[in-house]
């Protein structure tokens, strides 16, 4: 399970790849779609959405994605769910869920030591 702060910027790297292994190109790639919900199911609302625009793709196959502040400040700590759904130019589908914890965070406000 994946751990980060809410409310927080949060960066990961996943390889998305062939099932022989090979790394799979952006010249390949029609979509990809990651998604969270408290639940990973359709009828569970969704909580952020990130899509092609929102993300690199490496030569090695590295998927790089960038979780900003916006996306968690307002959820509660607890377990979510976010898949990554990647389709490809020839029609093949891949989909990989991934289970995450929102934590708290002592440094609570904003400013100096003394509050303000």
């Amino acid at each position: 399970m994946i751990e980060f702060t809410r409310g927080d910027t949060f960066a990961f790297k996943t390889q998305i790849t062939y099932a022989d292994g090979s790394p799979i190109k952006i010249e390949d790639i029609k979509s990809i779609y990651i998604t969270s919900r408290v639940f990973p199911t359709k009828e569970s609302p969704v909580l952020f959405q990130k899509t092609l625009e929102d993300m690199s793709i490496d030569n090695e196959g590295f998927c790089h994605v960038v979780f900003l502040p916006i996306d968690t400040e307002k959820l509660d700590y607890k377990e979510y769910y976010f898949d990554i759904e990647i389709t490809l130019n020839s029609g093949f589908k891949k989909t990989k869920l991934y289970k995450f914890k929102l934590t708290e965070e002592t440094t609570i406000f904003e400013g100096d030591l003394n509050g303000n």
